[in-house]
């Protein structure tokens, strides 16, 4: 199959409702390939803005327009006025659905075809991935981002942020994040708030500032450069708010009933990590051995407890979790092993 020639043109047509079966059936195998599916995207992104007639897709849309495919499996075309509007898909002929007003006199819910792909697509590619763009880091690898807003984001190792692939920085700017990531937030005229969401049931909202949030297994943490940030929380059955001063940092550990703040805090030290450094401050060998574990996948046992606790002061740039462990080696005097895929840190 000549998947060339499958091209913006194409698609647009596509998603206007007028692509021909053999164009479909064209289009169905160009999205097999997990490289096309991004530019499928980004392409769709791009007709939703120039075609107002259609609202930008958002979950709500995504889950009604599910519901309604799964009640209507067999439905033909529907016409609006004159003529066939939104886009079919994989053989499927499904077009615009707009229901009818509810006893209320209200509206339930409007369908835009175009926005979402059909039940067969979503099937093998995912609601998330229709949903929002990711960006994420390896092992040992720093990215830098900007978003549509102007927002700067730098991704540090093992991370993955979630950005909605529709109505971003109109309808919302809110943002997921799952590792640790720097932020520089652009101000909006309209003083649009910027959300970052975690697993750890808090949040942080802000309108323009520099900040960095750390979200993993241990815990999370927000670290305060400039501006003003609100952190949200939960205690106990209430949500609660925290309002932070530039160099504060607030602490949410697993274990912990709510946030502990620490005021004056090292920006420069606690975000060393975006310019691919690691700096330590009397920083126990365990603690270093966790930043390892997280920053390059390396995990690392203290087999003699001597060592757990020693501290160690400086500035590091390792090509390598590995060779930083064999600095660290000769500074401490211990003696490295492998079991498997763990290193173990034993007397020499």
């Amino acid at each position: 199959m000549n998947t060339l020639s499958v091209n913006k043109a194409l698609l647009f047509q596509y998603f206007a409702g007028h692509a021909s079966p053999a164009q479909k059936r064209l289009i169905a195998g160009w999205l097999t390939h997990a490289e096309n599916q991004e530019l499928y995207f980004q392409w769709l992104a791009e007709w939703q803005s120039q075609s107002p007639q259609f609202l930008p897709d958002g979950e709500e849309r995504y889950e009604a327009y599910v519901r309604y495919m799964r009640e209507n499996r067999t439905v033909g075309p529907r016409t609006v006025g004159p003529r066939t509007v939104g886009p079919s898909n994989v053989g499927e002929e499904v077009q615009l659905a707009d229901v009818k007003a509810d006893r209320t006199g209200r509206r339930n819910w409007l369908i835009a075809a175009a926005s979402v792909l059909v039940l067969g697509m979503s099937a093998w590619i995912g609601r998330d991935q229709i949903l929002y763009k990711t960006y994420a880091t390896d092992f040992g690898e720093t990215r830098s981002v900007e978003l549509s807003d102007g927002t700067k984001v730098i991704l540090n190792a093992n991370t993955s942020m979630q950005v909605p692939r529709f109505g971003f920085g109109e309808d919302t700017r809110e943002v997921k994040l799952n590792g640790e990531a720097f932020f520089n937030v652009t101000h909006t005229i309209d003083n649009k708030r910027f959300m970052v969401k975690t697993d750890d049931s808090f949040e942080v909202m802000v309108l323009g500032t520099e900040f960095s949030v750390y979200t993993r297994q241990k815990g999370g943490k927000v670290l305060l450069k400039k501006g003003k940030v609100h952190v949200l929380f939960s205690e106990g059955q209430q949500r609660k708010e925290l309002v932070m001063k530039p160099g504060d940092l607030v602490t949410m550990e697993k274990s912990a009933k709510k946030p502990v703040v620490k005021p004056n805090a090292d920006t420069q030290k606690l975000t060393a990590w975006t310019g691919n450094r690691f700096i330590f401050d009397k920083t126990p060998l365990s603690e270093v051995a966790s930043q390892l574990q997280e920053h390059y996948g390396i995990k690392v046992e203290i087999k003699d407890n001597r060592f757990a606790n020693r501290t160690v002061s400086g500035t590091f740039q390792p090509e390598s979790g590995e060779e930083l462990l064999s600095l660290l080696s000769e500074l401490f005097n211990f003696r490295l092993a492998r079991d498997g895929e763990a290193y173990l840190i034993l007397q020499k």
